[in-house]
């Protein structure tokens, strides 16, 4: 009875664990407020191409489905963004 028991809470927690998994790898934006095209130049490093470096921030962001203006330069794409 104990090891039917253990067998049950295993199967509850895994289920509970994977249902909720995604929410808890989902990146946090809090910390990346909007910002806009001029500040996210500014944020790049001189020499950088504007039309260039804005089509790259359109594309990661329709990519991995994060809003346009919260992408920085500066964001690691797996860490910040949410990319696995």
């Amino acid at each position: 009875m104990p090891l039917f028991l253990l067998a049950v809470a295993l199967i509850v927690i895994s289920l509970a664990l994977f249902c909720c998994w995604p929410a808890l790898r989902k990146p946090s934006l809090d910390r990346w407020p909007p910002i806009s095209e001029d500040e996210f130049i500014r944020r790049c490093p001189p020499g950088v191409n504007r039309e260039r470096a804005l089509k790259v921030r359109q594309i990661v962001a329709k990519q991995l489905g994060v809003d346009y203006d919260r992408v920085y330069p500066e964001q690691r794409f797996v860490e910040d963004l949410g990319a696995d």
